[in-house]
């Protein structure tokens, strides 16, 4: 599926061409295929003023090569503003890939308030949730490293782990599996639509993000959105976002241990667990709401155009 998906890249890609001459801004969201998507886009800037939202400034899993850098480099030219949605990525387009500071513009990731129009049964009680594609930058080992130590405090603990693979991530699957076989974890593999994902965020007590590296988090205000307490690394936009929202708590990249203890406190303490959830949905149903964000969108394309 992968292999014809590319084949009719192009094609697509040349009817974005054609479409980008009927409207006064063209702005992209994502670019499937960057080292064939660069000159396209170009073209596209050519032909209208272009808005780009940069989700992550730079590949997930290692710090970009020098050809990576030089072709980002080259793809971050071609608009006339660019969109980073945390302060991470925001100072990474202009210190790593040169972009003029005044060509980068903070707008935050919207909120999933358009979710509550899909009720779906409610989804078996879960302590924790590990959500979305499963690669080796999202930390699953390091949760895993975590779980004997949570069990001391919490010998029950139950984990969630819902997701497709992606990457080399076959040894921590298997790990999953092995705890699935005691009872202790489940693994779903399947892509979740919209509709299932309120009961299945509800359904958990915390929402863990062990995360290596991140810019932002769609996942983590997912389960601001729905008032789930998180526990988090503290990377990129996502430490950005559970400071602001008071939504959880923090603990270093990669460090299993302080990634445990903040699981425990939040599973062992209700009050406080509550707080979050409830300083999360208000900051998600706020702060996060799409008409401000569609207003200053609408802002920066008059400004552009």
């Amino acid at each position: 599926a992968r292999v014809a998906r590319l084949a009719e890249h192009p094609a697509g890609m040349a009817r974005a061409l054609g479409l980008a001459r009927r409207h006064d801004v063209v702005h992209v969201q994502w670019l499937p295929v960057p080292e064939i998507d660069v000159a396209p886009l170009h073209a596209l800037a050519r032909l209208r003023p272009l808005v780009y939202t940069a989700h992550n400034a730079t590949p997930h899993d290692a710090p970009p090569t020098p050809a990576q850098t030089a072709l980002w480099r080259a793809i971050y030219r071609a608009p006339r503003a660019i969109v980073a949605h945390d302060a991470a990525t925001a100072g990474a387009l202009t210190t790593t890939f040169g972009v003029p500071a005044e060509r980068v513009h903070r707008l935050p990731h919207g909120n999933f308030a358009y979710l509550d129009a899909h009720p779906a049964p409610p989804a078996p009680p879960t302590d924790l949730l590990a959500f979305g594609f499963i690669g080796p930058y999202k930390g699953l080992d390091v949760l895993l490293d975590a779980l004997p130590r949570v069990r001391r405090a919490v010998p029950d603990v139950h984990l969630r782990v819902v997701g497709r693979p992606r990457g080399d991530v076959g040894e921590v699957l298997a790990r999953v599996r092995a705890l699935a076989r005691e009872g202790r974890a489940e693994l779903d593999e399947r892509f979740v639509p919209d509709g299932a994902l309120p009961s299945l965020f509800d359904a958990a007590r915390l929402v863990v993000l062990p995360y290596r590296e991140i810019s932002q988090s769609g996942v983590a205000v997912l389960a601001a959105t729905r008032g789930r307490a998180i526990v988090a690394s503290d990377v990129g936009g996502l430490g950005e976002l559970v400071r602001a929202a008071g939504c959880g708590l923090l603990a270093p990249p990669g460090d299993a241990d302080a990634l445990a203890d903040a699981i425990v406190a939040l599973l062992t303490d209700d009050d406080a667990r509550a707080a979050c959830a409830e300083r999360g949905r208000a900051f998600a149903r706020g702060a996060l709401a799409w008409g401000p964000i569609a207003a200053r969108t609408a802002a920066l394309y008059r400004l552009i155009g």
